[in-house]
């Protein structure tokens, strides 16, 4: 999907100045002043390198907001830094089921100061967001970098902002829902979805948040049938801590007790690692720990707990 309808082809980012500056009429103060006539969504629209970007600005509906007077500065990802991301998980950000998350990767990468040119840039600062959460800055050199992703082609003027190049799509801190959307965890999610689970791991427990043993697409496929309605809820729940556990604190032996209080499953700590045996007997290996969010921490598992 494109912003709006064009009659010309995209330009490669090496073009981009030429697109956003054109030559004021000859005058007597200065007749080859450059005037900056494209804003933000003008140049996105206009540059192939950022094409995967368009797709994500529309889909998230902020074609309007990005065309308002600001002034903004934009991190934008290339069409490769959204490549790394995978089909699949690109596939699941551009799913109007997950604009929110959209919303919220696409406005980190908004300074919320003003239009600042990379010579304003300096290493270790700290620059607030659109999203709310702030980035961090580094220079080194000519080399200019925002969190982990490095700045390839930095000062392009828009008539309300500037945007500079990079090339790796920058991640917010989430919450568990969106974290298991982030790790392509996409069969739990769609079941939490199912069972009105959403909004309780979005929730921080009173402060206290939540532990999820998150089972992958492949352990759910695994299931000779997906429970539905109140089994469901009550399979998903078995997952579910009461407040945020990270692995170092589980014990061999331990008998953990689920949200609702009333089941448990068994900690096994040995030379091979960590698995966890379910109240029906079967046993399921932790292959990943403590992957945190904003409301509490996820461990991965490659099967499905089930109670008695």
């Amino acid at each position: 999907m494109s912003l709006r309808k064009r009659s010309a082809q995209r330009f490669a980012p090496a073009l981009i100045p030429a697109l956003a500056l054109t030559l004021a009429a000859c005058g007597d103060d200065d007749p080859a002043s450059p005037v900056i006539t494209d804003d933000i969504v003008d140049i996105v629209v206009a540059t192939a390198d950022v094409s995967t970007l368009e797709d994500a600005v529309v889909a998230a509906g902020l074609v309007t907001a990005l065309q308002a007077s600001g002034p903004f500065t934009v991190f934008a990802p290339v069409n490769s830094a959204f490549d790394a991301l995978g089909t699949d998980l690109v596939g699941a950000l551009l799913d109007p089921a997950n604009a929110d998350l959209l919303v919220d990767i696409l406005t980190y990468h908004v300074v919320d100061v003003g239009a600042v040119a990379s010579s304003a840039l300096t290493d270790g600062q700290i620059v607030p967001t659109l999203q709310g959460d702030d980035l961090t800055i580094g220079v080194s050199g000519s080399m200019v970098s925002v969190n982990d992703a490095s700045v390839t082609m930095a000062d392009i003027e828009a008539t309300n902002g500037i945007i500079h190049l990079i090339d790796a799509v920058l991640l917010p801190a989430v919450d568990i829902v969106d974290l298991g959307i982030l790790n392509e965890f996409y069969t739990l999610v769609d079941l939490v979805r199912t069972a009105g689970l959403e909004s309780t791991l979005r929730g921080d427990n009173s402060g206290a948040g939540y532990t999820v043993f998150a089972p992958t697409d492949d352990a759910f496929a695994a299931l000779s049938s997906v429970p539905t309605g109140q089994d469901l809820v009550d399979v998903l729940t078995y997952h579910v801590l009461d407040g945020t556990v990270l692995s170092g604190t589980l014990t061999d032996g331990q008998v953990v007790t689920t949200l609702d209080g009333s089941r448990t499953f068994t900690v096994n700590i040995d030379a091979s690692g960590v698995s966890l045996t379910d109240g029906s007997g079967a046993t399921v290996n932790v292959i990943a720990t403590d992957v945190t969010a904003t409301n509490g921490v996820v461990h991965v598992i490659d099967g499905v707990l089930l109670p008695s």
